[in-house]
């Protein structure tokens, strides 16, 4: 009796010195999940509304922050899910996915940078607004196609609409000279003058004193 128990306390006494496996509902891999996801919004909505300024950089930006949000979809839908998708529906979440991330960021930076950049701003936040409900629609596993001809999908609609007449009517108020970050005054008051006008007027010449012969002195 005793040797069949052997096998059993070796099992058992491994088993409590093996590794523990990865708790996907723990908070530091919701977390990382959550944060991938934000970061790459907040570089794409930077890169959209930066671009007129450098093109070439916020190109990169833009870029990297479709990457980092990209790496958000896989880390929240394929290694934290509970199921893993089909490949034929994983292309169509990462395709999705980035097409959300787009649309967060045209409205995100289409707010924030409103004052800089209102005209552009202007079509940017309503365009953003309809492609994020698109895109979340596909993406969504409980969303279907006739969402898109739903009451609430109306209501975006409306709102998209409401957002683009009142911004457009707002950016016509509003100056649009360029994005600055440094929003001091970078005009220079007139110098003022260091003298007086009359003194630097040239001094007026004493007359000349007439010689002993009667003609006036006066220099070659």
């Amino acid at each position: 009796m005793t040797t069949a128990l052997k096998p059993e306390h070796h099992r058992a006494s491994a088993s409590r010195h093996r590794r523990p496996t990865f708790d996907k509902k723990s908070l530091p891999a919701r977390y990382s999940g959550q944060m991938l996801y934000f970061m790459g919004a907040a570089l794409i909505a930077g890169a959209v509304v930066h671009y007129p300024i450098d093109p070439s950089l916020y190109t990169i930006i833009c870029v990297v922050g479709a990457f980092v949000f990209l790496l958000g979809t896989i880390v929240n839908e394929f290694v934290l899910a509970d199921e893993r998708p089909a490949l034929s529906q994983a292309v169509s979440l990462v395709a999705f996915s980035l097409l959300l991330s787009f649309g967060v960021g045209l409205v995100g930076g289409g707010i924030q940078h409103f004052e800089q950049f209102p005209e552009r701003s202007a079509w940017m936040t309503p365009i953003g607004l309809l492609m994020s409900y698109v895109a979340f629609v596909a993406k969504d596993s409980k969303g279907r196609w006739q969402h898109l001809v739903s009451p609430f999908a109306a209501g975006v609609v409306v709102l998209s609409a409401l957002v683009w007449l009142g911004m457009t009517t707002l950016a016509g108020t509003i100056g649009s000279d360029g994005h600055n970050h440094d929003h001091g005054s970078t005009t220079k008051a007139p110098a003022e003058p260091s003298q007086d006008p009359a003194e630097q007027e040239p001094p007026v010449k004493a007359p000349a004193e007439p010689t002993e012969d009667g003609h006036t002195s006066h220099s070659h």
